[in-house]
């Protein structure tokens, strides 16, 4: 049965999981970062074994696409797409940003390794602003580094630390449609938000004890409401606030229902079959759970993609303005 959640006159429908459901079916690995486009293309980032292609995409009616990236990385870690459709990846160990086109054919490389204006060192989330810059979580400098498409360096701002407007390993990042940052400040729990000139605006997750808080948070979106969406990593689950910072709710995974690839692989495996079958009613529930939740991508038309991490599979949600709460009791 498809899941719907309403509060304060919003409703998301949990639509469907891309990959596996626990140990069935083919999947991702390890999925982090995700992206889903206007027109309903998504770019998934998996970390898999150095060599092979680290980056896939498919549509979110379940169709694999393509592949690519092999050999390219040591451990990528950030997505992000440019309005030509240029897919760029950050990779956090050799310290780089790589950008490739809608084909998967590698553009260029940039980047070097250092903390001074422009070096990178362990370079994570990855955004593009309105002007169609590259902003870049430097997770390791705790800065926010801001590039042209090319490499070339702009602007940073932020220093290590725990106040205001400074970082702990910071590892999302978004942009909404009025250019300001968000951060997911991973080691300080929280995300924070920022103009485009990186003057600190609020903050998301700290300093709140109804439920809203944060631990370890992955990364950040915006809906077309203006809603803020984190993966509470830590927490498994995604938290949704309001856009003064209150926690609204969460959403903890409703991946109760095999994803295509999974039918698939239990009908040439029967012995799977059965192992679910015995599966507890409560424990089943859980298996549609987050398990440490890492990327977060919201489109134009408020679809929702989860790259959920643990469970090698993305979970999707349509949040819906136009539905009504039917006035009955059960």
């Amino acid at each position: 049965m498809k899941m719907t959640k309403s509060i304060s006159g919003r409703t998301w429908h949990f639509s469907h999981a891309i990959g596996r459901l626990a140990l069935a079916g083919e999947g991702f690995y390890h999925p982090t970062s995700v992206i889903i486009t206007d027109d309903d293309s998504l770019y998934v980032l998996n970390h898999r074994p150095t060599g092979s292609a680290p980056l896939a995409k498919w549509t979110v009616e379940q169709e694999y696409i393509s592949e690519f990236g092999a050999g390219d990385f040591v451990w990528p870690e950030g997505l992000a797409i440019d309005d030509s459709q240029n897919v760029y990846c950050s990779d956090a160990y050799s310290n780089f940003v790589a950008s490739y086109d809608s084909n998967g054919e590698l553009i260029r490389k940039w980047g070097e390794t250092g903390s001074s204006e422009g070096k990178l060192h362990g370079p994570s989330g990855l955004a593009f602003d309105k002007e169609g810059n590259l902003l870049v979580c430097d997770s390791l400098n705790n800065r926010i580094q801001k590039f042209s498409e090319y490499g070339e360096y702009i602007s940073s701002f932020g220093t290590e630390g725990a106040n205001e407007g400074q970082f702990n390993r910071p590892w999302g990042i978004s942009v909404d449609d009025n250019n300001d940052i968000y951060v997911a400040d991973w080691g300080n729990n929280r995300v924070q938000k920022f103009s485009e000139s990186g003057d600190f605006i609020l903050t998301f997750g700290s300093e709140i004890d109804d439920g809203g808080k944060l631990n370890h948070p992955s990364d950040v979106a915006i809906d077309a409401d203006g809603d803020v969406y984190v993966a509470d990593w830590g927490n498994n689950r995604i938290q949704i606030y309001y856009s003064d910072g209150d926690i609204m709710t969460s959403l903890l995974g409703d991946a109760q229902e095999f994803s295509n690839a999974a039918t698939e692989f239990l009908a040439v495996n029967p012995e799977h079959v059965k192992a679910f079958r015995r599966v507890d009613p409560v424990e089943y529930v859980e298996l549609g759970r987050f398990q440490r939740p890492a990327g977060i991508s919201i489109n134009s038309s408020n679809r929702i993609v989860v790259s959920d991490g643990i469970r090698c599979r993305l979970q999707i949600y349509l949040k819906d303005d136009s539905y009504l709460e039917p006035q009955f009791n059960l």
